[in-house]
């Protein structure tokens, strides 16, 4: 008689990565996921041809985990320009880290969205950053962080709250300090990134060495140690179990108090639509530095990454400010307006493909619950950590490789 799996719940990148290091030291797995794709929240719809990401995703070049398990043979990632265009009331500006590129820099200063302070706050704030990601520590939050370093307010309000709060869905940027400066990290000494075909292609690349080890579309009821039941009345047998599900389900799962469905959670919508017409000449974003309405940024990414859309259409992603909303009650004709008016194009013959919507994207700081499970289940997700793709596969790794070591 062969003895039961490892089973995982969640085949997010946290499940998908325990699974393969699993099965690489021979370990007998099986994955079970609820819905009907790997990925959890990285994932794509194709609505007429076109790849639409589950809200604005992107991987990061510096994603060096993500790169061990999903390399960019399987899976090729195609760079935005780095930065940004910021619009404000008068003006479109180019803004770029000034650390990668001073001259650029020194452009946002002499059109007035950046001062000399600014610079200089600039530096302060990559010299922290290198040295909490480095094993430093820093206090605070996010927004203390960016007070201390000394940027002026129009500074803050046009770029540095718009773009980080679009990051962390948080505009307030009250996420931990550490966080904050590891993220402004990232995007110091990586490039964001968009993988041919859309982020689901990222989620596939995870999967498909241990296809045969997913089961779809199979809901978790419960779980005891040694065996897993499912909705359908199933029982499976495990030689462990590993929750690697959002933290409101880990606490159903475990028998705690579960969150409401968007307590503790921070979400992002993003509205998609096709142009025949070239929006942006260029893959980069273009950021609303204004502080009203409602979108946050708009992009191309049929200009960052071939496969997108087809031949002769272009694609146009709005994401929208951060926030819970119903898909159902977001105006996509307001939407393309505003967007349109951001770009300081005629957004007349854009066609409206879908709203797609995360609630669950990102948890908030301290929202998670206990970490403690009885003996033969173990938790696993980036709401342990900093939340990233990064982190979710680190976290499966090594979680795989505390069984493999007992």
């Amino acid at each position: 008689m062969s003895n039961p799996p490892v089973l995982i719940v969640g085949a997010g990148p946290t499940g998908l990565a325990c699974a393969r290091t699993l099965r690489d030291a021979g370990r007998d797995v099986t994955v079970i996921e609820s819905s009907s794709r790997v990925g959890g929240r990285l994932g794509s719809t194709v609505v007429e041809g076109i790849v639409c990401d589950l809200g604005f995703q992107v991987s990061m070049s510096n994603y060096t985990t993500l790169e061990e398990l999903a390399p960019r043979n399987a899976a090729p990632r195609h760079a935005f320009t780095s930065g940004a265009i910021v619009v404000t009331e008068d003006r479109r500006i180019r803004m770029v880290d000034p650390g990668r590129e001073p001259l650029a820099g020194l452009k946002a200063w002499w059109s007035g969205l950046a001062r000399f302070r600014d610079l200089r706050a600039a530096l302060r704030c990559r010299r922290a950053a290198a040295a909490v990601s480095a094993g430093g520590h820093a206090n605070g939050t996010g927004m203390s962080c960016i007070e201390s370093a000394g940027f002026s307010s129009g500074f803050t309000e046009s770029f540095l709250r718009p773009f980080f709060g679009g990051v962390m869905l948080d505009e307030d940027l009250d996420v931990p300090a550490d966080r904050f400066l590891r993220t402004l990290h990232r995007f110091a000494t990586g490039s964001a990134e968009l993988p041919a075909g859309g982020m689901q292609s990222l989620a596939d690349a995870l999967a498909a060495p241990i296809e045969g080890d997913i089961r779809l579309e199979s809901t978790v009821a419960s779980v005891v140690p040694g065996e897993v039941v499912l909705e359908d009345g199933s029982r499976l047998e495990a030689a462990e179990i590993v929750l690697a599900t959002p933290f409101d389900v880990t606490a159903r799962l475990l028998g705690g108090t579960s969150p409401s469905s968007t307590e503790g959670w921070s979400g992002t919508t993003a509205v998609h639509f096709a142009s025949t017409d070239r929006v942006i000449e260029e893959p980069i974003i273009v950021l609303d530095g204004r502080g009203r309405g409602q979108v946050n940024l708009v992009c191309s990414p049929s200009e960052v990454a071939p496969g997108i859309a087809p031949a002769g259409t272009h694609s146009v992603l709005v994401s929208l400010r951060p926030g819970h909303r119903d898909a159902a009650d977001i105006d996509p004709d307001a939407i393309r307006a505003e967007a349109a008016d951001l770009l300081g194009v005629d957004g007349g013959g854009w066609r409206h493909l879908i709203t797609t919507n995360v609630p669950h994207a990102l948890p908030r700081p301290g929202s998670a619950p206990d970490r403690h499970a009885p003996p033969g289940i173990r938790i696993a997700g980036d709401w342990m950590d900093d939340p990233s793709i990064e982190n979710s596969v680190r976290i499966g790794i090594e979680t795989a490789r505390e069984l493999i070591d007992e």
